[in-house]
């Protein structure tokens, strides 16, 4: 009994031990921590492609349109062109009902580029937006998109702000809640800058990023538009992977739209940066 109780008083110390130490994590160490975790981040998870299941729905729900569409999908994201985020969409089911075959044409596109490669994957992408419902052009649903504020060169362009402790899939983590200032913001539309806030929730120890929230533009001037993702362990490629990311577009008047993204079957390729983008 009396080894029982010090093995309990031993687990309970380890326990405020690593809440403590959590909780003391300044700033600078949270966002170093995570600046390095990016970095080598962007390098491994590039050229992943993922099997894509979208729920769309939107409010008021324009006549003639069901009340939700369904799309399966290849997602291809790649960190090529001026060290961003890019991805490709590649829809082949909507609501049950295939539109193509699933051939991974996208995946096969950039293992053998043979010239044109960017702009045939966009226009494979352009003729998947087409089952997007709504008037918003999603430029910015990128699951990894966020990850750019956390960029040694990009964060002297927002001020950031320790948070609470929250747990993520089961992992305890530190909010760093975020407000982009500089200008020209990293994401721009039709009526100029866009600046971005958010937060990210961070495994302090390692730097992981567990989660994002992205928040950009406002609803009363155009869009204003809300990208919450969530990573989980992915075994295969060793690395914690965008599992879901939710989605909401307030339109003002015309209502929102909202989606929920869920990802699965994720594989790395091989791609010639030189040869894509000749």
């Amino acid at each position: 009994m009396k080894r029982l109780l010090v093995g309990l008083l031993l687990l309970e110390s380890a326990v405020v031990s690593g809440a403590a130490a959590r909780q003391s994590i300044t700033l600078a160490e949270l966002l170093g921590r995570a600046t390095i975790y990016v970095a080598e981040y962007e390098n491994k998870f590039s050229a992943i492609v993922s099997e894509e299941e979208y729920i769309q729905r939107m409010q008021p729900n324009p006549a003639g349109t069901p009340p939700q569409r369904v799309t399966r999908g290849d997602v291809l994201v790649l960190n090529l062109i001026g060290n961003n985020w890019t991805g490709f969409r590649d829809v082949y089911e909507v609501n049950g009902a295939p539109v193509r075959d699933h051939t991974q044409r996208l995946q096969k596109l950039f293992e053998a580029p043979g010239g044109a490669v960017l702009p045939q994957a966009s226009k494979i992408s352009e003729e998947s937006a087409r089952y997007n419902l709504g008037p918003v052009r999603r430029t910015i649903n990128v699951p990894t998109m966020a990850l750019l504020y956390l960029r040694m060169d990009n964060r002297r362009r927002s001020e950031f702000q320790l948070g609470g402790e929250e747990t993520v899939e089961g992992v305890r983590a530190r909010v760093l809640k975020f407000t982009e200032t500089a200008k020209p913001s990293i994401v721009g539309g039709r009526d100029g800058d866009q600046p971005a806030h958010g937060a990210f929730w961070i495994e302090p120890d390692s730097g992981r990023v567990l989660r994002s929230v992205m928040i950009v533009g406002e609803a009363w001037i155009r869009v204003k538009a809300t990208i919450d993702v969530t990573y989980g362990p992915n075994p295969k490629l060793e690395l914690w992977v965008p599992i879901r990311m939710s989605e909401r577009y307030d339109l003002g008047r015309q209502g929102n739209i909202t989606a929920l993204a869920m990802y699965s079957n994720f594989r790395r390729f091989s791609v010639d940066a030189n040869a894509v983008i000749k």
